[in-house]
């Protein structure tokens, strides 16, 4: 009896401390009032849009109900496939908004809200939220209880969503550590058929061409054929950014797919 209570403990602890999201209070229409001088009832409340800056980008695709991850540079650093029981009862995933990587917990892994329609035969519609990490772990099964996109507000130093159904506002207490004062600010050249600036000291833009859906590793070498560098792409994006400024002078190659170009580092 012992063990099975103590089981019992670490499971339950071992859930608490993954789920770092708490449901503080629910306000209704009728309740009236305001919160933090914003007037809520049959308007939702409007706070302070929070999300943590990554220069990440984020592709959804419904035909294997994935999501791509690329970095600043356009990199594919991580694909997630949705966990299917989010699609049980049947459903498309429709929306797809990152959080960071500290708003709802505390670890490095992503986190993203997802919306996923069930379209019934009546003509009716259901949807669900769903709050899911990199990994493809449900971190937060909203169901009845939706978190809404863009809906990541910051109050005094807490950090909080709401979310409802029915006239309901929910708001919730976020565990992650995120501080705004991080924010950054990323920038993106145009695209080209050819590296540039060419040459270059600093940054470099290396283009790339495939076919829809396809991924490939592009690989960075000097004249000698020594290998530098290799990135993960994919055909999402057209080009990836690489910091050449630690790059000795000369000339260099990439290649994907049989493709080969020049660039120079000066």
């Amino acid at each position: 009896m012992k063990k099975l209570l103590l089981s019992s403990f670490l499971i339950l602890f071992g859930c608490l401390s993954f789920a770092q999201i708490t449901l503080l209070h629910t306000f209704s229409n009728s309740d009236g009032g305001a919160i933090d001088g914003t007037y809520y009832g049959s308007a939702m409340p409007c706070f302070e849009f929070v999300s943590e800056p990554m220069g990440c980008y984020s592709f959804l695709n419904r035909q294997n109900n994935s999501i791509r991850f690329y970095n600043a540079n356009f990199q594919l650093v991580k694909e997630c496939i949705l966990p299917a029981s989010i699609f049980a009862n049947g459903g498309y995933p429709e929306y797809v908004q990152i959080f960071g990587r500290h708003i709802i917990n505390t670890d490095d892994k992503i986190e993203f809200l997802t919306i996923v329609y069930i379209d019934h035969s009546d003509g009716t519609m259901d949807c669900f939220s769903y709050i899911i990490n990199e990994d493809g772990d449900i971190i937060h099964e909203c169901g009845s209880d939706p978190i809404y996109p863009h809906s990541v507000h910051k109050v005094g130093n807490q950090l909080r969503a709401y979310g409802g159904e029915g006239g309901i506002v929910r708001i919730y207490s976020l565990g992650g550590n995120y501080n705004p004062s991080t924010m950054v600010t990323y920038t993106q050249s145009s695209s080209s058929l050819n590296p540039y600036p060419n040459p270059s000291r600093n940054t470099i833009t290396l283009p790339y061409t495939l076919q829809p859906g396809e991924t490939a590793q592009l690989r960075v070498f000097n004249m000698s054929g020594q290998l530098l560098e290799t990135f993960n792409v994919g055909s999402d994006f057209d080009k990836i950014e690489l910091n050449v400024s630690n790059y000795a002078k000369g000339t260099y190659i990439y290649t994907y797919n049989g493709v080969s170009k020049k660039f120079v580092v000066r």
